[in-house]
């Protein structure tokens, strides 16, 4: 652990080009995600071989700066000793950033989307892995589903998954422009109960001054709320520009009111619900397919997506998965990966004799057995060793046809560790632990014996 949080994030800030340069800062699990104004100002090549730093990284329209388990502590400085300001983990796209205007298509998504789902990200996981275990105690037959104790703990779990258009509204609202808490007043009446119970009516016939609506089940929703949003931040730059300053505080927000929510209901809904139910089918149907190809496909590459942060675009379709069919069957291709680097990471650690080697190793080891956070693995040992990144990459591709030929579903959003196993198994049953156990025990033997020579390597 880092002992001067605070000198590091002074030398960062120096070193991106000052916080002059600086245009907004997020974080995440292990990164510092900087926008910087001109990124040729930042001197790479010294934070990269700063103390504290794992690795530097030039991508989706960022400028990311790995850190590992203490980057909130470092995030959290940083904010104490400029005046960037916390933003919330979110900030509005901005429109003269140049790196994000260099950046392609890719990239731009994969920082939107991260942006948006990163900030409540903790909350998120906390909850899923409490619905997890409550999935295992009901199956061992350790709580009953009947009682109170069960109805009170379901809530707390659950909470956030029925009403994720409020959280994601607030997020893209952020990213976007709009005004936030309008973004999640509308989300609110998406899961309002009279709209809800109206769409389990099926005999209802639902108009808005006399126009059609089809309405559909908005909890737990994705892309209805992101689609709104969107809408709602270009109409408001349009009203802002025509509305004099004294009005715009009223007239503003009741025009979003009568018109983002109606056209949300009569439009946006029911073709992201068409979208939604499409993507979902059609990533069914490349599983149904060919399971094997796809389950290696997602294993394989699983840690080259991390790497140049593409994991958060799978992130949105996992979650329509949940919306659409109640459960998701990508990711359990790729939780044989975390074992695997974890693995990877051990038998470096146990078969080196080179001291700053083993310290990085061995904490990189735990942190993806016990946390899950596979980043430090990746960028501290397995990149520096092309043949043990080939070798594991390989392995977690088998472990993803384990997975996806029998079929392993996830049913909520349980982070993946060793501490999470019994959850996973609950939801997936006995060939998750096969798939898992495979790719840890394989590349643990494949890295000690084979493809970790030396230290010279």
């Amino acid at each position: 652990m880092m002992a001067d949080y605070s000198k590091l994030a002074k030398d960062i800030v120096e070193h991106v080009g000052g916080e002059e340069n600086i245009n907004s800062l997020t974080h995440c699990i292990t990164r510092l995600r900087f926008k910087l104004k001109d990124e040729s100002k930042a001197d790479t090549e010294i934070l990269k071989n700063m103390q504290g730093v794992i690795k530097v990284m030039q991508a989706a329209g960022q400028y990311q700066v790995v850190i590992g388990s203490d980057v909130e502590d470092v995030y959290d400085q940083i904010l104490l000793s400029t005046s960037i300001g916390d933003q919330g983990q979110s900030a509005p796209v901005q429109a003269d950033n140049a790196g994000s205007n260099k950046s392609g298509i890719v990239e731009k998504m994969t920082d939107l989307i991260s942006g948006i789902f990163m900030p409540f990200m903790g909350a998120f996981v906390g909850a899923g892995l409490l619905k997890g275990f409550l999935v295992l105690f009901t199956t061992l037959s350790l709580l009953d589903k009947t009682s109170t104790t069960y109805t009170i703990l379901y809530a707390a779990s659950d909470g956030i998954f029925y009403f994720l258009p409020v959280f994601l509204a607030y997020c893209a609202a952020q990213k976007f422009g709009a005004k936030a808490f309008i973004s999640m007043a509308i989300a609110c009446a998406m899961c309002y109960p009279s709209m809800t119970a109206l769409f389990g009516d099926k005999e209802a016939v639902v108009t808005f001054f006399s126009i059609p609506v089809k309405l559909i089940s908005y909890p737990s929703s994705v892309l209805p709320i992101l689609i709104t949003v969107y809408a709602q931040s270009k109409l408001e730059k349009v009203l802002t520009k025509v509305i004099p300053k004294l009005l715009q505080s009223i007239v503003v927000s009741l025009v979003d009111f009568a018109i983002v929510f109606p056209l949300a209901l009569i439009v946006i809904g029911p073709v992201t619900d068409i979208v939604s139910k499409g993507l979902a089918g059609g990533i069914q149907a490349v599983f149904a397919f060919s399971p094997a190809i796809a389950g290696f496909a997602l294993g394989a590459l699983w840690p080259v997506f991390i790497v140049f942060g593409l994991h958060w675009g799978f992130l949105p379709i996992i979650l329509n998965n949940y919306s659409v069919l109640g459960y998701d069957y990508i990711a359990p291709a790729t939780f044989g990966a975390n074992f695997g680097i974890a693995a990877a990471c051990l038998a470096v650690f146990l078969k080196t004799r080179n001291k700053d080697m083993k310290l990085v190793s061995g904490s990189a080891s735990i942190s993806a057995l016990i946390g899950g956070v596979t980043e430090p693995g990746i960028y501290g040992v397995l990149m520096k060793n092309r043949k043990i990144f080939i070798g594991m990459a390989v392995i977690n591709g088998l472990s993803g046809i384990i997975a996806a030929v029998a079929g392993c579903v996830r049913t909520a959003q349980v982070p993946v560790n060793l501490l999470t196993i019994p959850a996973l198994y609950a939801m997936a049953g006995p060939a998750i632990v096969i798939s898992i156990t495979f790719s840890f025990v394989m590349v643990f033997v494949v890295t000690y014996f084979f493809t970790y020579k030396n230290d010279v390597q």
